[in-house]
């Protein structure tokens, strides 16, 4: 699953767009167009995993560590940068 999110570039402001998935293709699609046209600064795709909150059982997602950041280049195109916090070296242990 993947969630994605469209920011303005002002952080006073709230998304312009959010949503869910379960195709990482379509949300880069969805993102793109509004990055391309300007009304969106930054967007933000990131993968996670149905769970269950501890607290109350109600369903939630968990990130599972890999994410996708998506910027309009002076030429209108998305570049797309692939984060994996979990592809960093090994923390040793204490």
């Amino acid at each position: 699953m993947y969630c994605w999110t469209l920011l303005s570039g002002n952080t006073a402001d709230v998304p312009i767009l959010m949503g869910v998935t379960d195709d990482l293709a379509a949300a880069m699609r969805v993102c793109e167009q509004p990055l391309e046209a300007g009304q969106a600064f930054l967007g933000y795709i990131e993968a996670v995993r149905p769970a269950m909150s501890v607290h109350s059982l109600d369903p939630c997602y968990v990130r599972t560590g890999r994410s996708w950041t998506g910027r309009a280049t002076s030429s209108r195109q998305v570049r797309w940068e692939e984060r994996d916090e979990h592809s960093g070296p090994p923390l040793p242990l204490p």
